[in-house]
């Protein structure tokens, strides 16, 4: 059979999301609108692979100085109106899918998105000769982690290629740290900061502590006045609101704090024998990376804690037999695990309750590679799920 041309196969892809586009979503049921929507995802990802590799074709040609322009991207940008920025992405894409051959299998099997090969391609017009021998260990990253995750390990990569370099970043982040007031208009006023990650970390601890004690009154309140039917949208304030008189109770008990009160101090956790990487791993407890730079001039104002990892990411000689996580034991599940572990949940670990994957009561034990934190919405959705699943043993098919 012969081939089909690739403009033929471009103008019937243009047929089909016509075709798409007039299709009624309406008559979808839920479970097939959210596959759907996964399957879409998934072919948008292998679509910007396939872009890209006409892009890099296109500017490899030279065609686009036909018109005068000065870069494919330009020249792009013009002839389907879209942002310079945009048309610039597509064609770096295109010079990556060149340059790294398992990047772009990765990126045009649908395996890695084009976020991935965007930091990539960032790290590559850098560090050329080194992404390119280490690319297969980018896709795996990619492939294994998540977005958080991958873009810790890429932090200590970068750390191990060019320790220099990335102590200059870290340097150069702290030098434009900055906060501006601004009058508005009828008293009001706007504030634009810029934080450095020691900064961050410290300052949203602070504000999520206070706003964790003014969502349980809210809750408490709603709680009171609905009873068990209580949801989040009876709460009195909204997040942002909430978030807001954090900020202000903040300034509040500052004021009020006597000069020589207990400081916070920013927690750095030290990782040791950790599997993702060989080496040193230095980062906030929220997860974010340091280098060594960043750390010694905090040294005297900060809590370190070391946490040795053993085989397969567990950490060693913590966990005692007993029914709740806490103490070293509810610490080691938190930096296994920074964020709760509901997939895509971002709420620090610190702020989550900690759960047996085995639950307790079927002899699952109290040590930090059977915890896992929930934040409290997925932990009454794990609780829900466990009450409506049969117990162990039990047959369903009543034949």
């Amino acid at each position: 059979m012969a081939e089909i041309p690739y403009p033929t196969i471009v103008k019937e892809l243009a047929d089909q999301v016509d075709a798409l586009a007039r299709a009624d979503v309406a008559e979808l049921v839920d479970t097939e609108a959210a596959d759907c929507l996964i399957d879409l995802m998934a072919t948008k990802t292998r679509l910007d692979a396939s872009i890209a590799k006409v892009a890099s074709r296109v500017e490899r040609s030279g065609v686009w100085r036909g018109d005068g322009s000065r870069s494919a991207s330009a020249w792009l940008g013009r002839r389907t109106g879209r942002h310079r920025s945009d048309c610039r992405t597509a064609m770096r894409r295109g010079q990556t899918l060149t340059a790294l051959t398992a990047v772009g299998e990765a990126f045009e099997a649908g395996t890695i998105s084009a976020w991935h090969v965007d930091q990539i391609a960032r790290l590559h017009r850098r560090y050329p000769a080194q992404v390119a021998n280490d690319q297969r260990s980018f896709v795996q990253w990619a492939t294994e982690l998540d977005h958080d995750e991958f873009a810790q390990v890429v932090a200590y990569w970068r750390q191990a290629v060019d320790p220099d370099g990335a102590e200059d970043d870290a340097t150069g982040r702290y030098e434009r740290r900055r906060l501006n007031l601004s009058d508005g208009i009828d008293g009001c006023g706007l504030l634009d900061i810029g934080f450095e990650p020691i900064g961050w970390a410290t300052f949203v601890e602070a504000l999520r502590r206070i706003e964790h004690e003014f969502w349980e009154h809210d809750w408490a309140d709603a709680r009171a006045r609905l009873g068990d039917d209580a949801t989040a949208t009876d709460l009195a304030r909204t997040d942002s609101q909430r978030r807001y008189d954090a900020f202000i109770e903040m300034a509040i008990r500052a004021s009020t704090a006597p000069a020589d009160g207990r400081r916070p101090r920013p927690l750095v956790t030290v990782h040791v024998d950790h599997d993702t990487l060989s080496g040193r791993i230095c980062q906030l407890s929220t997860g974010v990376v340091l280098t060594p730079g960043q750390v010694l001039p905090v040294l005297c104002e900060c809590d370190i804690e070391r946490a040795v990892f053993g085989s397969g990411n567990r950490i060693i000689q913590l966990g005692r037999r007993r029914r709740l996580f806490v103490g070293g034991t509810r610490r080691a599940v938190e930096i296994i695990h920074p964020t709760c572990s509901h997939p895509g949940c971002r709420v620090p670990s610190e702020h989550c309750q900690v759960d047996h994957r085995d639950p307790w009561e079927s002899g699952g034990r109290t040590d930090p590679d059977n915890g896992q934190p929930l934040c409290p919405p997925h932990h009454r959705h794990k609780s829900q799920n466990d009450r409506r699943r049969p117990p162990p043993g039990d047959d369903d098919d009543p034949g």
